[in-house]
């Protein structure tokens, strides 16, 4: 390690001395040009005199600036702006010591040459060597392009990919920008060369391997169109996408790390920021339980609420395998924070006393649902169990065990339910609103749509469609859905939980919704085939209880803004509760017990009047009777 360090020194050194020459030659530069190269003997003997006030004035100020720790062959603004205020100060220092101790001898005008003509001299200096240090790399490394490269963006992430690429060596056929102002100029040598309606015609006329997407706005409408264009191009290019700078400043790993398309940049949504100082106040140093904590959304929870420092996470879940792997993956964070795996259920009043009485739990997450809604058609006592009287069981203990705050996931099929699983979440959430009416614990619950790439979800069973060859299921060729990365959704539901006063229904913004049989025909195209001819799209119709369109909120009159753009505040619905909470939860806990899915359904709708259930259930004849009179 000394060694090395010897070599640094004698390198920075040797560069120093380089400077200094430089600053001679400026120093005397400034003189002949001042006296038309021919100086009298007086201003030569001057030069010479005053020649060590100029070189210690710029290893001053050098030293000062921290130029000499700069990497002398990286030549960026930054590194000129440091060149530039080093010069300045090096030249206020040596026209003060000309001025005191000359009184008046030395040239005014010299005095502003010379620091022009060192950056000059300097700013060249390190512009040739960096050039000559990466001609040296390209002949010592020389080797064919890997691939012709289109780079779709010619702003800020544009330009630092391409700076990687020109380093790799990559032929770069051109940048593409709808912005005019930027058609026809450079970018390091490499053509702006137009809008994106270039692209089917630079498809044709020109051999190009991969496509790099290098925008973070608008990035779905991007990638479609994209994709779009290069549908019917004779070579299908591979598409691949350059990280956002809040993804760059996210990720662990150094340099722009291009990846491949995946399905959630077909999403239009926005980059979504975080008021992250709000939630470490109410995660940091609290001992935070998550509830279905080996699920897709209790998974990402634990994640995120980790990088929070709480002093424990509690993860409670029924599924012995997803307990085990959750467990393992948060231990080999190597964090400071205890991990508590716990197997069980929500619907367990002795586990929920124990766990609370033994790790005081503080900020309480719900994920633990059934979410399936086709199948709790058929399973209708099952889902009104889990999903409602489980969130009653565990927000009773959170209320009994003086939890600060228990925030409750939703969906935005609780909205107007068609289905058993939209009506045991909204159940879910008036249960919520109830207990907040007379708890110290802040009760929210948090409704949002479908999470892209969650198991089971419609992507999923979309990719496994399209590896099998076919054919890609589609229910309604005309329905809708909203869609957020779990890593978003998750992200939004901590900031809700920090907002929390009590008795709150947030929203989350989905953006616009997206058509399901337009994913399914981008997936398809993704995966380089052809909708239609390689892969066969099928409607199937509706499911029972499914809905051709969701919706976030009954009336949007209703909604209004929160502390965060991206967060709705509904205060209007579910009323205020209801009254008799425990006895209401009772009579639900009987029909459960009579094995009678219709026992359970009238309690259901007695709980949610809203309900619009569909006749069947898995049972022959109408499963509702009289009840479907009942008010809607």
């Amino acid at each position: 390690m000394l060694k090395v360090q010897l070599q640094f020194s004698h390198r920075r050194l040797l560069l120093l001395s380089a400077d200094l020459l430089l600053i001679t030659f400026a120093s005397y530069a400034s003189f002949l040009l001042r006296f038309d190269f021919e100086p009298t003997p007086f201003y030569q003997l001057l030069f010479l005199r005053t020649l060590p006030y100029a070189l210690f004035s710029y290893f001053f100020a050098a030293y000062a600036c921290g130029l000499n720790r700069g990497a002398y062959f990286v030549l960026s603004m930054s590194e000129a702006w440091e060149l530039a205020k080093a010069i300045c100060l090096a030249a206020v220092l040596n026209a003060a010591c000309v001025t005191f101790l000359e009184q008046g001898r030395y040239p005014r005008s010299v005095l502003l040459m010379q620091p022009l003509i060192a950056f000059s001299a300097l700013f060249a200096m390190r512009a040739s060597a960096r050039r000559i240090m990466h001609w040296l790399q390209s002949r010592w490394t020389a080797r064919p392009p890997e691939a012709r490269v289109l780079v779709i963006g010619a702003g800020s992430i544009g330009e630092m990919l391409l700076v990687q690429l020109l380093h790799r060596h990559q032929e770069i056929v051109g940048l593409i920008d709808d912005d005019p102002a930027k058609w026809g100029i450079r970018v390091h040598g490499v053509p702006v060369l137009g809008d994106r309606g270039l692209l089917p015609s630079l498809l044709k006329t020109q051999h190009i391997d991969e496509i790099v997407i290098a925008i973070a706005s608008k990035r779905g409408e991007i990638v479609r169109s994209v994709v779009e264009a290069t549908r019917h191009a004779a070579r299908r290019p591979e598409i691949k996408i350059a990280p956002s700078l809040d993804e760059m400043l996210r990720s662990r790993s150094d340099g722009l790390k291009i990846r491949k398309v995946r399905p959630a940049d077909l999403l239009n949504r926005p980059v979504v920021r975080l008021d992250t100082e709000k939630i470490s106040r109410t995660i940091q140093g609290k001992i935070v339980l998550v509830s279905g904590a080996g699920g897709t959304i209790g998974s990402e929870l634990c994640r995120q609420a980790l990088t929070y420092k709480p002093t424990r996470i509690v993860l409670l879940e029924n599924h012995a395998t997803a307990l085990f792997y959750r467990d393992a993956e948060l231990k080999a964070a190597k964090s400071s924070v205890e991990i508590i795996p716990i197997l069980g259920d929500v619907r367990d009043v002795g586990l929920l006393d124990r766990v609370f009485k033994e790790y005081s739990p503080q900020v309480v997450l719900h994920a633990a649902a059934h979410k399936h809604v086709h199948q709790l058609e058929f399973n209708v006592q099952e889902g009104v169990s889990n999903n409602t009287l489980g969130t009653y069981r565990l927000a009773a203990a959170a209320d009994r065990y003086g939890a600060e705050v228990f925030l409750l996931v939703s969906t935005d099929k609780a909205v107007r339910p068609s289905s058993v699983m939209g009506a045991t979440k909204r159940a879910a959430e008036i249960v919520v609103r109830s207990m907040a009416q007379s708890s110290k614990t802040r009760f929210v619950a948090v409704r949002f749509g479908n999470v892209l790439g969650s198991s089971g979800s419609v992507l999923r069973i979309f990719q496994e469609q399209i590896a099998a060859g076919g054919p890609v299921t589609v229910t309604d060729a005309d329905a809708t859905r909203y869609f957020m990365t779990v890593e978003e959704s998750v992200g939004l539901i901590l900031q809700a939980a920090s907002m929390a006063h009590g008795g709150d229904i947030f929203v989350l913004k989905m953006g616009d919704p997206v058509r399901i049989m337009d994913m399914a025909k981008n997936l398809i195209l993704l995966s380089g085939l052809e909708p239609g001819i390689d892969i066969e799209i099928s409607v199937t119709g509706l499911k029972q209880g499914e809905k051709s369109h969701e919706e976030l909120v009954e009336d949007p009159a209703g909604a209004e803004p929160s502390e965060h753009p991206e967060i709705m505040r509904l205060r209007a619905e579910n009323g205020g509760g209801i009254t008799e909470l425990p006895a209401r939860m009772l009579e639900l806990e009987l029909s459960m017990r009579s094995q009678d899915p219709k026992a359970a359904l009238h309690r259901l709708l007695d709980l949610v009047p809203t309900f619009k259930p569909s006749t069947g259930h898995g049972v022959k004849g109408d499963l509702l009777g009289d009840s479907q009179s009942s008010p809607t």
